[in-house]
């Protein structure tokens, strides 16, 4: 079987946004599934990570070109790590955009797919989002050659866990709609978007690769809480619990990946964070299996990250720390994954007592197992429409 995907952020480009789309198309490869893959040409990014995309060698990749704001950026020679997501400038594109700042990805990516698609005649198109415009592309594909489309939702809004600006809202709820209705699989990153998006939808969490952590431990030369991703409004919480924690001269909080300005100037007042910078995923992997206690940072509305399921996957303990999610104590309560901080957790960490991990479940949030998961709706739904 043949499997087109159309995703913007793709290998060499790193973080959690990348990770999903290339664990999946690495254990359908050695599925025996034939996988083409139409992305983006270069653009300046806070992270690559060349080792996401060895993992899936022999594969179509074909990149095409954009008149998104990112792409723009290099060519008026912006080619090192730097990404302007997440500033002042993506909020304002967004707002001004529709679906969202990378519709100038749709057309060169559309009418490249049909020439594909006209060659390579794949049985099913895999699009992931954000942006929602690789879903609007899909739409469009499904439309002009009827070939079953798979839709997977990562995050509720288009540009993220952003909302839209108020104007936008009404057309995209039913932009939203028509893709739900017409495609053949809909796809839950989270528990909680399935709300969003009705009964059609399957939640297939993000998982880990149980291969990452065939790997090294790191060694940190303390007592250590960890944090892996990117900090930029989760920084007091950081804070916080460091405050909370800083009787405790054995121990630190270590954190690796992006951080903004300000979140860097505030550390220099907290001698037990330690900022450790921006790492490859095998590296984070390392960071993670090498680490005393495992940092997961929650609020209350908040989607879970792929970075918890990663967590998982370190078999090391987790502690949620801040106003708990609904997903994560119904993660917690079903798969009993982690430790919620409180004043009898922070007595057992002061005292260095062992925090029992939870392996009989993990395997439920790995790829492989995730990927089997997929083939066989994938299947079920060919059976199921003739296809």
């Amino acid at each position: 079987m043949k499997i087109l995907f159309i995703s913007y952020y793709f290998p060499p480009l790193g973080g959690v946004g990348v990770i999903r789309i290339s664990k999946f198309i690495k254990y359908f490869k050695r599925k025996g599934y034939k996988i083409s893959v139409i992305t983006v040409k270069e653009i300046p990014y806070y992270l690559y990570d060349e080792d996401l995309l060895k993992e899936i060698e022999g594969i179509n990749i074909y990149q095409v070109e954009s008149l998104d704001f990112a792409r723009l950026l290099y060519y008026l020679g912006i080619r090192k790590k730097f990404s302007y997501a997440g500033t002042t400038y993506s909020h304002f594109l967004n707002k001004l955009l529709f679906p969202d700042a990378k519709i100038g990805f749709l057309p060169f990516c559309y009418f490249f797919s049909k020439r594909i698609i006209e060659k390579e005649k794949p049985s099913f198109i895999f699009t992931t989002s954000p942006p929602y415009t690789n879903l609007l592309i899909g739409l469009f594909l499904k439309k002009k050659f009827s070939i079953p489309l798979i839709s997977d939702f990562r995050d509720p809004y288009p540009t993220g866990i952003i909302p839209p600006p108020f104007y936008f809202k009404k057309i995209l709820d039913s932009l939203r709609k028509k893709i739900v209705e017409d495609s053949e699989i809909v796809l839950s990153c989270h528990y909680e978007i399935l709300k969003v998006l009705g009964n059609k939808a399957i939640w297939l969490p993000n998982g880990y690769d149980p291969e990452d952590f065939i790997i090294e431990e790191w060694k940190f030369p303390t007592r250590s809480i960890f944090y892996a991703g990117n900090l930029e409004k989760n920084s007091k919480e950081i804070f916080l619990l460091a405050e909370d924690l800083k009787e405790l001269p054995d121990l630190k909080i270590y954190l690796a990946g992006h951080i903004d300005l300000s979140t860097k100037k505030e550390l220099i007042n907290y001698s037990n964070i330690i900022y450790l910078g921006s790492f490859s995923h095998k590296e984070v992997c390392s960071l993670m299996k090498g680490a005393d206690y495992l940092l997961y940072l929650s609020k209350p509305n908040q989607i879970v990250g792929l970075k918890l399921f990663e967590y998982i996957g370190a078999q090391r303990p987790i502690i949620f720390y801040g106003k708990i999610s609904e997903e994560i104590k119904m993660l917690n309560e079903k798969y009993k994954i982690g430790y919620y901080y409180d004043e009898k957790l922070k007595e057992k960490i002061i005292k260095n007592e062992e925090l029992e991990v939870n392996r009989n479940t993990s395997y439920l949030f790995s790829f492989p197992y995730l990927t089997e998961r997929l083939i066989g709706i994938i299947k079920k739904k060919k059976a199921g429409d003739g296809i």
